[in-house]
């Protein structure tokens, strides 16, 4: 399924309660957030809005607020975060598609709020117009930072006052992950579309370059008016920003390249398009720009290892293998000892499978994977590039190893070359090695060695052997950039095999089996560092 339902979370550091609920309730201008005024200066209400509370009257949620922030002596300070806006976007396809419907928006709201923020005072308001006039619906869940009431402790909370009345509410990474995981289900059981963080936009448009196109589109259709009214047919009609031009030049200068040096040749000749690659990031200086633009901002598809992947192919940016960043095996929950003592933790890894499964069908079918067997032949030939990629990097590591030793031996060598002469010519040579043994042993092992090594050459200069390890370093750590991007595709292979096998009910190669989920209680205790060793 695509990404559609979202969740988002804003905090909120303003006291000043009564403009969030001014937000809510009124129309505003969706760039400056500010309210539009009727001829009257007077605020003009949103067309259709659907409004509740939890704990409080949601006409008077902010005195609420701020008459229990008194009690508690709380929000009172300049950083605190005072509220916290979360809000929960549905696709527009889910109106005709679906049935979504203004009132479910408004209980789906009241559900997740009355199961995340008990205790705490929430303003629940359903909206019937999108960003841009986009027409989806979606609810804001606006609550004080403080909690009013006691509630019984819940699975998702991490602390002991998460529960009490007077502590402020607690948000993390994981508390996030709970929430998006619940709207998920509650998607699934709505017959909604479900979002999917896992698999990153191909080309994204930031917010910041959605309003640059809206400004410059303004200056354009005013200049072409301008154009019109003298007489002048107008040039240009449509704006386009640097980040669009620079994706364009990207799709049709890939297919026709076959390395970085030719990309960057093409790009500079043809469009004077400067590239940089540094440590795995890719950036591009258009003319005219102070600041280059990097390749992940352009989108998934632009970035350094799916670029390096596509070149060469005619076909497109489709033909990049899509990497998600954060891929997950399917559960076994007959080997997960933590859901066969928890039923509600079963239930979380069950609906965490489905999701999984359908990631990884949405996975095959975007790479063009029809059958197991070619999705083995593929991991086969990446397993195969990252053994070879392994082996040289092994390589190099010996050869730079074996220049260190030298240098090391070569300047005890030269170091002790001035004193080793003196024990030659000392009348007792007995006296003098026992008066300098260790210079002398170390003079005479790192000569030996540089013998061993070198005898029929001859000694190196040290200023070459510097120069060796300089280059070997390089291609050291050259050769490890190389091999990351070929991890992480071996890694997402190994883990759509499993998958794909797990959904078909195949066993796994014992070398691939995944080990049993053990849990504290699970392990055997450990040994006290008193207890004698048997």
């Amino acid at each position: 399924m695509s990404a559609t339902a979202i969740l988002k979370h804003i905090a909120v550091k303003s006291s000043n309660y009564a403009k969030m609920q001014q937000y809510l309730l009124f129309k505003h201008d969706p760039r400056h957030r500010q309210p539009i005024l009727d001829d009257e200066g007077r605020m003009i209400f949103r067309e259709a809005f659907i409004m509740g509370g939890i704990n409080c009257d949601p006409f008077n949620f902010d005195t609420d607020c701020i008459q229990l922030n008194r009690q508690y002596c709380k929000n009172c300070e300049y950083g605190e975060i005072k509220a916290h806006h979360y809000i929960i976007s549905f696709d527009p396809r889910d109106k005709t598609e679906n049935g979504l419907t203004p009132d479910k928006v408004q209980a789906i709201g009241m559900e997740f709020a009355q199961k995340f923020f008990a205790g705490h005072q929430v303003l629940v308001v359903t909206h019937t117009d999108g960003h841009n006039h986009s027409g989806n619906l979606h609810v804001h869940i606006v609550l004080n930072s403080l909690r009013m009431l006691d509630e019984p402790r819940q699975d998702f909370m991490e602390r002991d006052i998460d529960t009490k009345a007077g502590y402020k509410h607690h948000v993390t990474r994981q508390l996030l992950g709970e929430m998006q995981q619940e709207l998920n289900a509650i998607c699934v059981r709505e017959h909604l579309n479900t979002v999917d963080f896992l698999l990153p936009t191909s080309s994204k448009t930031t917010e910041a370059e959605y309003w640059a196109k809206q400004r410059g589109q303004a200056k354009l259709d005013a200049k072409n008016e301008a154009l019109i009214e003298a007489g002048s047919p107008p040039r240009k009609t449509v704006f386009r920003t640097d980040v669009e031009m620079l994706r364009e030049a990207i799709d049709r200068v890939l297919p026709k390249v076959k390395s970085w040096e030719d990309y960057a040749r093409v790009l500079e000749e043809k469009y004077h398009i400067q590239v940089r690659k540094s440590r795995g990031t890719v950036s591009y200086l258009l003319p005219g720009r102070k600041r280059p633009i990097r390749g992940k901002r352009l989108g998934r598809d632009y970035e350094d290892r799916n670029v390096e992947l596509l070149m060469g192919h005619p076909g497109g940016l489709s033909y990049v293998l899509t990497m998600p960043s954060d891929l997950r095996l399917v559960v076994d929950l007959q080997t997960c000892v933590k859901a066969q003592r928890s039923l509600a933790y079963a239930r979380k890894v069950t609906i965490s499978n489905i999701q999984t499964m359908a990631r990884t069908v949405s996975w095959l079918q975007r790479n063009h994977f029809g059958s197991l067997q070619e999705l083995e032949e593929k991991k086969a030939e990446f397993d195969q590039d990252y053994r070879d990629a392994c082996a040289a990097l092994r390589e190099t590591e010996s050869r730079l190893k074996e220049t260190n030793a030298a240098i090391h031996h070569l300047g005890s060598y030269l170091s002790r070359k001035k004193l080793y002469a003196e024990f030659l010519n000392a009348p007792d040579r007995a006296a003098f090695r026992d008066a300098h043994a260790t210079d002398i042993d170390r003079y005479e092992e790192s000569a030996r060695w540089l013998k061993e090594h070198y005898g029929e050459t001859g000694f190196p200069k040290m200023g070459a052997l510097k120069a060796a390890k300089a280059e070997l370093q390089a291609e050291r750590d050259q050769q490890k950039e190389d091999l990351k991007p070929l991890l992480k595709v071996r890694r997402t292979f190994q883990t759509m095999d499993t998958n794909v096998r797990a959904i078909l009910g195949m066993p796994l190669p014992e070398r691939e089996k995944p080990q049993p989920v053990r849990t504290r209680e699970s392990q055997p205790p450990r040994r006290k560092r008193s207890e004698p060793s048997l």
